[in-house]
């Protein structure tokens, strides 16, 4: 067997029985606006797609914008110094001291001698609700000045952007996504990256229908009319033994 052939065969088994996501590989599509991650709840696309969007901010000073349906789901990940939306490991490998005040995680710069006090902070992330959308238009998410900066990126997260079997529809998940991210970056096109997670396609999920595609197997799909990689991901042998 050719030597190339083994190694093309060594690196396929190694990506499968790898246990989590990497997010490298997919936003190395950079023609893209529209990044889609479909998969298993523990195949760490979350996870991945925190660890990169901190990265940039600690890198970059970029802030983050993490979307979630429900102005539940968004209160469960703000709760406890949004100890939900940053996984401890991330904070510690960031040196990560976090508040939060309303919809903003801020992370603290500097305490006063107690400890206790914040003399200092800087705005990370909002964590926002698609179902209360109308409640954000107006209120200054949108920098008209970003481009200005070319180390400024619109870095947005839409997780869990299906909703549960059992979950009341309540709203026009579309149409809630399409003026969120208005309210976030208007008509802008240009340095902004959006990602958009979710679970294994059990019915059809309202934002890849609006993108007239529904992946029918495993892998990889670029739609370059519209701007959009989807990575529909096959469960990794660990996680199905998991």
């Amino acid at each position: 067997m050719p030597k190339n052939h083994v190694k093309a065969l060594l690196k396929k088994k190694a990506k499968r029985e790898a246990e989590w996501y990497s997010i490298r590989s997919l936003l190395g599509n950079q023609w893209a606006l529209f990044y889609f991650m479909i998969g298993g709840r523990e195949a760490g696309k979350s996870y991945a797609t925190t660890e990169f969007f901190v990265r940039q901010w600690k890198r970059y000073g970029r802030p983050f914008y993490w979307l979630r349906l429900t102005e539940a789901s968004q209160r469960k990940l703000l709760t406890n110094k949004a100890e939900k939306l940053v996984d401890p490991d991330i904070r510690r490998k960031y040196g990560l001291d976090l508040t939060v005040i309303g919809d903003g995680v801020y992370e603290v710069l500097k305490r006063d001698k107690t400890g206790k006090k914040i003399v200092e902070k800087r705005l990370m992330a909002r964590v926002l609700a698609l179902s209360t959308f109308y409640n954000d238009k107006g209120s200054g998410l949108f920098d008209k000045d970003f481009l200005n900066d070319p180390n400024m990126f619109y870095n947005i997260c839409l997780d869990e952007m299906n909703r549960e079997q059992d979950e009341k529809n309540s709203f026009d998940i579309v149409y809630a996504f399409a003026n969120q991210l208005e309210n976030l970056v208007r008509s802008t096109k240009q340095r902004v990256r959006v990602i958009c997670i979710g679970n294994y396609l059990e019915e059809a999920s309202d934002i890849l229908c609006a993108f007239n595609f529904l992946p029918e197997h495993f892998g990889r799909f670029k739609l370059k009319s519209k701007r959009a990689v989807i990575d529909y991901i096959e469960p990794s042998e660990t996680y199905l033994n998991r």
